[in-house]
Formats: C-alpha cells, structure tokens, sequence
C-alpha cells in the first residue's frame, strides 16, 4: 500500500474546521480516536515506524532525524526526549529500558574496542623501536585524547563510574584533594602542594578527588585494550619501561603484567637492549656526520654485593668507564688541523709564572662579579625582600650588574650516550685502551693522564696510534669538587675555638652529617647558606641594624642595594681587608670571615659562570685557585688549573680553545642560565646507569650493563621523567623548603649579631692553630689558625713553576718528558681539623647520592644554583626519604 485509505478530502468532509484547531485540540482528537477504535500504543507505534507508506515515512524520517541546530537539547533528537520521558515518568520500568538498551551498548563497546585494538598508532613492535621512536610515544596526553576520540561512549562510561561523586562529595563547594571525609582518607597518600595553578585546574571541577579520575579512566581503558590484544600495548609499553627503571622487582611485575598494566619483564629487557643498540648507533651517527664533536668519558665503579658470600660468590667491584658523545655547535673546522695542534706543542716553553697569576684586569672583574653576586643574594634572600616595591624592574637591573665575558648562545645541546667499556680507564694503559675501544665501537678509520699515554706510545708508527690526535682538557664539576673540599678545609677551622669557622655554623644549623664521611651536596649547601648569612649580617653592620626584626622591615630602593652591595665588597671579601683585620687589628675570627667570603664568593662566581656557559670567567677563576688550591695543599688540582691556563695562552690555536671552551658545557634546555657541566652530565649518566641495572639484582655483569643497562639511560630517564610527571609526581624544586632555609639564616645572623663578628674587637680575638703532635721541642708562641691560602700558594708556585713546566713542556727530539713534578711541600698544620678533610691526597668529598650530582634544573635558580649540582638552592645536602 503506498498511500493512506483516508485522505484529506475525507477528513475535510467528516471533520471541517478542525485543521486549523489549537494543537492540545488536534492532539486530543486524534487519541479520543485511537480510544474509540480500541487500538493499542504498542499497534500504532509498530504500525507507524514499518509501514512502508510514503507520506507515514516521511514524517518518522523526520522524528527520527537529528538536528545540531535546533535550539533546544530536546528538539535536537527526538527519540532522546521520549526516552528521557519513559525513564523519569515510569520508575517502575527503568530496569527493563536498561535491560533494553543493553545489547545496544554492547554493540557500540565492541566496536569501540576493535577500533582501539586494531589503531596501528597504538601499537609498537619492540624491535623496531629506536631513540627517537621512545621519545615519540612520550606523549600520554596525545594517548588521552586518542582514547577519548576513538572511544567515546567507553570513555563517558568510565568517567561516570569514576569521577562522580560520593555520598561525602556531594554537596561539596570548597575542599582540597586531601580535605576528603577522615572516614575515606587515604593516610598514605600525600599532596603536592607545589603543584600550579594550571596542574591543578582538575581539582576545581571535581572537588574532593584526592586523585585525578582521568589517570584510572586512561590506564584502565588500556588495560582492557592490552588484555584484549597484546599488540595495543603503547601504554603498558611506557609504564613497563617506568616500573623496570624505577626499581620494581620482577615478582611485582609479574603481577602488574599479568593484570595489564604493562607488558612483562622480559619484554621490557629486550627493548633496553634494543633502544641501547640504536643509542650507540646514533652516537655513531654523530660521530661520522661531520660536525665537530667532543668525547667526554669517566670511571664508573660499582660495588655488587653478594646474600650470601662462598668461595666463588664473593662481594666485588666492578670498574668501567662511561662515555658520551657531545656535539659542538658553531666551531670553526680549523679546530681539527692537527698538523697546527702539534706545531704548537712545547711553546709553554715561553711561560713565566706571571701567565699563572690573577692580572689587574682580572681583579678589576672579580670586584665586579662579587658586587653583583652580594646585590643578588640580598635581592633573594633578604627577609621580606617579597614585598618590596618595583621588585620585577630592580631583579632586572640587578642582572644586569654581573659582568660577563665571552658567554655561549643558549642552544639545545645534542648529547648522545655512547655506553659503557669495560675498562678501567684510571691508568696510563687504561687510557690508550679506552681511546682504543671508542675507536673500535665507533668504527672510525684509524694517557695516570693522557701524557703519559702518549709517551707509551710514542715510538709508534702514526698519529693515531702516537695518541697526538686527542685534545684533552680537564672538567669543571671536578674543579668544583675540588674547591668545595679547598674551601672546607681553609674554613671548617674549630667550632668552639672559632665562631665564624663552618663548623661552629654546621653545629648552629643541626646539619648532622658526618664530617668524616661528608658529600658534596651537605659541604656545598653549608658553604652556600653560610656566605649568604654573613651577607645579611653585612648588611645590618652598615645599616647599623641590631635585630632581624629590623632587617625584616627595610624596604631598600635598587641604589641603596648596589651602594650596600659595593661598600660590603670593599670591607668583607677583600684579601686587603682581611689582612689589615689580622695583623693590625689582631682580629682573627673577623678576618676568617672576610677569607672565607672571598673564597666562597669565588665559588659562586665559578658557578654563575657555568650556568651561562662563560669560559672566560672560568678562566680568571681557575687562576684564584691555582694559587688557592696549592696554599691548601691540593697540588694536583692547582697543576690542573696551570695546564689549562698554559695550554689556552701557548698551546691551542684560537679555534681550537673555542671548540674546547664549548666542550665544558652542556644545556638540556637550550635556555639561558641553564648550562651544566659536560662532566656533571656524565656523572648524571652514571648515577642512572647504576640506578637501573641494580634492579636487576645481585647476578648484574659488566656484560649486562653494556648491553643493556648504559648507552639507553637517556632515553630511559626521560620516560621516567615524562610518565611521573603526567601522572602527576613533579620533579620541581620544592620551595617549601624556602621556610626552612629562612629560619636557618636567621639562626646563623642573629649569632653573628651576638658575637658582632664582622665589626672588629678592640680586645682582639685570636684564633690558635691546634698544636703539632709531632713536635718534641719545647712549646713555641702559639701561631694563628687563620691564613691565607692564594698567598702560601703563591709563593709554592713561584719555587715550583720552572719545575712544572720541565716536567710537562713537550721536546721535539725526545718527546714528553719521563720526569713528573710530584714534590710537594709539607701539608701546613694549622689547617688540621683531625677530621677526613684534612686528606688532600684523594677528595673526601663524595658524590654518589642524587642531590650531589643534580640541581634545580627544571627552572633558574639562584645565583645560578644547578650548574654544578649539589641539590637546589634551599637544599641541606641531606638524602629525603620518600
């Protein structure tokens, strides 16, 4: 039938007028008939929605027709607003309208479900992933949007399962993540309350989540997509890779696999050894590109202990070296001419002592740089310095106060791991087999220090073999080590018989680390915290403040701090100024105070300069120290330092020291002020290289770490670093620490205003140096514990620089020499403190856990806090248990 039996000229004879009635007329017309005719719902709606009537079609074509631009929600979908009727109006039959919308629903999951696991995007094969292809998957956000997208109805499903709230939720209008009723609280769990406003905008639109219900939502849909279909494993791919580096053991994720979390154990092993592969593979890459590059290599020695030691099962020690290929930017290819390289060897030859020694110029610059660094550390750490006024334009100007010299343009640095050797590289035949073993693994055609390397070989055949290829230089996080433990040994002095010594400070501030067993991070912090109490109690003395009170109240304009940041200059940090408070005003804990600022001053200024990749202020730094470092007795060190001095004025062609230059730095972040040292990145390398082959367990080799465990912790360690920061665990600095650290420095200047120790003692206070326990004459007038360390140092060099330069002045005819310069004066008693820190022979210091060897690299800290690790700027150096 394709028309109706009645038409209209029917219903215009039976029903005249009625068509222009009010629609509730026409409405209760039409149902008073279906009533008359006894027709049920059920018929009418069975009849209307198959009959094959044309104009009947046309009309349920209509209802069933969904249109986005009606103005209404309701008017946009018909069928929706009749069910939403049938499901509010009729209680009773809600279980059967589930019941029946059910199969629907399964329709629509399945489909969903098969266009997840069969998403090409979503799947990874494990022996072709690469470098690259890790760091392309490292987008969980570009996973959320892809499950959102390809799954919505799943995704809807799940968010109201999860995201929906409680009975205790309900009602909600202000409450933090971790404000929830105390019957539901979580006792473990604990809130970032670092976290920014923007990482914090979920909380504002479900108010009384302790946790984000997008994370469950994203990892359970994963879950059931990996369950379903092992290939769809992106997801479990990534939280495998996190789980296995952060140390979860094999039982666990066993567990974790076979509930779909992530893929298994072994599947994880195969892509470290996979992703290690293509690591040396790029460094390769790198190597034969064409673009200048530097090789940067360190011993990495690893205690494995054994459960339960036999004979052939003892405890050892695993020594290797690391490597790491740097890639130069902008460097001339004149840097490569070696035939010029080698015609400059033994013009050191020339060298007077005065090439060594800090010129008028470089004194004129440190006055400079310790000015701006006092007018910075006012600015940062002043009490109240938050509130004062034009805060933005005085940090400004106060920047630009710090004088620079020949800074790198802030660029991304391309830094590829190159794996571990087994080798021990702490030798001279060390050296040539490592160098020998780089060679081999880059395929390339064809040193106790390199020198003496070269000297083993130096009867061999070619340059390559002869070693005379290589440029070595020193690096600067090892100097920094090596100036933390100068400056600890200069100023740790005595805490009861001297009261500006850092021991008399580390007892103030409760620091309980072991002065005998000490690392970098604790010794660098006390050093930092210190130097910038004694600023602020500066500050005080000229302002002529006697509380912290007072100093919490001043409100300076930007010419008030550089006029006070100038005159503390000039009185406190000078080696003039020190002298005149010892010999004439026969204050010695005053001038302890003036050298250790001085000499700390010099720390910070070796640290600002790293952070923005300055070689020439490193260069008149590492002048200070070689003189410094030879007054504390840490000769090898201070001859380090005259290397390179002399190497830089006569051994090296312009564009050679610039590539070298460019080689002591790296920057992650392609920012200004985020430079790092090149060797502190190894050290970072190696931290990581032991944190993730520990967790394979005590049956760890050299061979598995070679494989597997070295050359990909790059790439590892940025997937730990992406997932724990989109699932929420930031690695930012904490500055709630910032409260603590303001409360030590106020213990520290409020002692210092007690003792008025930076204004001199008309009494005099007399420092004695601790006895010498060999002595067997009679006892002598008591000499003072507080020197000069540049000034003894000079005058060693000044008796020692010809026997340096014999020793290491390079001779055409008979190469370099056998002779070392390896006498060393006696160690000066006075510094004795009876504690490690008096072994200059080997660095005390040590450097293993994670604050040592990382800053605040994640954003500008103070002073350049970062460059040359040892925790962030409010870090105490102790290890934070989480």
């Amino acid at each position: 039938m394709s028309s109706l039996r009645f038409d209209s000229t029917f219903w215009d004879q039976h029903l005249p007028g009625y068509k222009s009635a009010t629609l509730e007329t026409r409405l209760h017309l039409i149902l008073s008939l279906v009533l008359f005719l006894s027709v049920s719902i059920q018929q009418l709606l069975l009849f209307m929605f198959t009959t094959d009537i044309s104009a009947v079609k046309r009309r349920v074509g209509k209802f069933m027709g969904f249109t986005p631009s009606a103005a209404s929600e309701a008017d946009r979908f018909y069928p929706s607003t009749l069910f939403n009727i049938w499901h509010n109006n009729w209680p009773s039959s809600r279980a059967h309208l589930h019941n029946m919308i059910q199969p629907c629903l399964h329709e629509m999951v399945l489909e969903e479900s098969n266009r997840l696991v069969t998403d090409p995007t979503l799947k990874v094969k494990t022996k072709e992933i690469t470098v690259s292809g890790i760091r392309n998957l490292l987008k969980p956000e570009k996973l959320l949007e892809k499950y959102r997208d390809s799954a919505p109805v799943t995704f809807e499903l799940m968010s109201t399962f999860a995201a929906s709230p409680n009975k205790y939720r309900k009602g909600l209008t202000s409450i933090e993540p971790n404000d929830a009723d105390p019957e539901e609280d979580d006792l473990d769990f604990e809130v970032d309350k670092e976290h920014s406003e923007e990482e914090n905008q979920w909380w504002k639109d479900m108010k009384g989540f302790q946790r984000n219900p997008i994370y469950g939502i994203m990892v359970s849909m994963s879950m059931l997509a990996f369950t379903r279909n092992r290939a769809t494993n992106v997801l479990p791919l990534l939280l495998g890779l996190f789980f296995k580096v952060s140390g979860t053991s094999s039982r666990v994720m066993k567990m974790l696999s076979n509930a779909g979390v992530c893929v298994s154990g072994r599947t994880i092993e195969r892509l470290k050894g996979v992703i290690s592969q293509d690591a040396i593979q790029s460094a390769v890459e790198l190597m034969k590109s064409g673009k200048m590059f530097v090789t940067i290599f360190d011993n990495i020695n690893v205690f494995l202990r054994k459960f339960q030691q036999r004979i052939t099962n003892l405890n050892g020690l695993i020594h290797a070296t690391n490597c790491a290929i740097i890639s130069l930017n902008n460097i001339d290819i004149r840097a490569e001419d070696l035939s010029k390289y080698l015609a400059l060897r033994g013009k050191r030859s020339q060298a007077t002592s005065r090439d060594i020694l800090p010129t008028n110029d470089d004194d004129s610059h440190m006055i400079s740089a310790f000015t701006a660094l006092i007018a910075q550390s006012i600015y940062l750490y002043c009490p109240g310095a938050k509130t004062w006024e034009n805060r933005s334009s005085m940090h400004s100007e106060i920047v630009k106060m710090m004088p620079y010299d020949r800074p790198l343009s802030p660029s991304k640095t391309d830094t590829r791991p190159f794996g571990v050797f087994d080798v021990n590289e702490g030798s001279k035949k060390g050296i040539v087999d490592v160098l020998k073993a780089i060679q081999e693994r880059s395929t390339l055609s064809e040193d106790d220090n390199l020198r003496g390397a070269r000297r083993t070989r130096g009867d061999d055949t070619s340059s390559m073999n002869r070693l005379e290829y290589p440029a070595e230089l020193s690096a600067l996080f090892h100097f920094a080590l090596q100036a933390s433990h100068m400056i600890m040994r200069v100023h740790y002095g005595h805490a009861v018989r001297d009261p500006s010594s850092l021991a008399a400070h580390k007892g103030l501030l409760g620091r309980t680390w072991d002065v005998n067993k000490p690392n970098y991070a604790a010794a660098k912090s006390l050093i930092r915290h210190s130097l910038i109490a004694r600023i602020l109690h500066c500050v005080m003395v000229k302002k002529r403040f006697r509380y912290w009170s007072q100093l919490e109240k001043w409100k300076p304009n930007l010419q008030e701090i550089q006029t006070i940041s100038g005159a503390i200059q000039e009185e406190f940090t000078t080696t003039r100024s020190a002298a005149k408070a010892q010999d004439i005003d026969k204050d010695d804990v005053m001038a302890h105070s003036i050298y250790f600022m001085r000499d700390a001053l010099t720390f910070l200024e070796f640290e600002h300069a790293v952070s923005h990749g300055d070689a020439g202020r490193v260069l008149r730094v590492l002048k200070y120290w070689s003189l410094a470092f030879r007054g504390a007795g840490q000769h090898n060190y201070a001859r380090e330092c005259v290397e390179i001095l002399l190497k830089w004025t006569y051994e090296t062609t312009p564009e050679l020291r610039l590539a070298l230059e460019s080689s002591w730095f790296v920057n992650r972040w392609g920012e200004e002020g985020r430079f790092i040292a090149s060797d502190l990145y190894l050290e970072q390398l190696n931290y990581w290289v032991k944190c993730i082959f520990i967790a394979l367990g005590n049956g760890v080799t050299i061979e598995y770490i070679m494989e597997k465990g070295s050359a990909n912790v790059e790439a590892l360690r940025e997937v730990v670093h992406l997932i724990s920061n989109f699932f929420g665990d930031s690695d930012r600095a904490r500055r709630s620490k910032e409260s603590s650290f303001m409360f030590d420095l106020k213990i520290l200047v409020e002692n210092m205003a007690s003792l008025k120790l930076h204004s001199i003692s008309p009494q005099g206070r007399f420092v004695a140096a601790p006895p010498q326990k060999s002595s067997k004459k009679s006892p002598s007038k008591p000499q003072s514990a507080i020197i000069d360390v540049t000034v003894i140092g000079a005058e060693v060099w000044n008796a020692k620089f010809q026997e340096f330069l014999s020793a290491t002045t390079f001779d055409e005819k008979l190469g370099y020499p056998i002779v070392t310069d390896t006498t060393n004066p006696a160690l000066d008693s006075r510094l004795s403190t009876g504690t490690a820190i008096d072994r200059v022979n080997e660095n005390p210091i040590t450097h293993d856990e994670y604050e040592d060897i990382h800053g605040n690299e994640t954003s500008l800290g103070g002073l350049g806090a970062g460059a040359l690790g040892g925790g962030d700027e409010f870090a105490t150096g102790a290890v934070d248990i989480e």
